[in-house]
């Protein structure tokens, strides 16, 4: 009876652990991701406010840098493409979406324009 109840709780940890990729899982459209005459107003903004500027991240009174701005994330713009587009450790929680990197790196690309 003990030799069950380990095996089961050795079955339930381990799948407790999966880790599902939606992009993988459903892929997108691959012309539904906009990449042109992208603004930090409009588009990328987002990103940084589901992904970055959040409860104890990115946010002041937390970890350093603080990206709730346009001129905050402007400043900081070597270290976000370093850790979110290169390395791809930013979010923790796991890399941007393809369609959010590409957003990124393509509005970094055209000089990171705010409107």
């Amino acid at each position: 009876m003990k030799k069950l109840m380990a095996l089961v709780i050795v079955v339930l940890t381990v799948s407790s652990c999966y880790y599902d990729n939606s992009e993988e899982l459903y892929p997108l459209d691959p012309t539904a991701c906009k990449t042109d005459n992208l603004t930090y107003d409009v588009e990328i903004k987002p990103i940084f406010a589901n992904n970055c500027s959040v409860s104890g991240c990115h946010v002041t009174g937390a970890q350093l840098p603080v990206l709730e701005t346009y001129a905050q994330v402007k400043a900081n713009l070597t270290r976000i493409e370093v850790r979110a587009l290169i390395e791809k450790s930013m979010p923790p929680a796991g890399p941007l979406s393809s369609c959010n990197q590409k957003m990124l790196a393509q509005w970094i690309a055209d000089g990171a324009p705010e409107k």
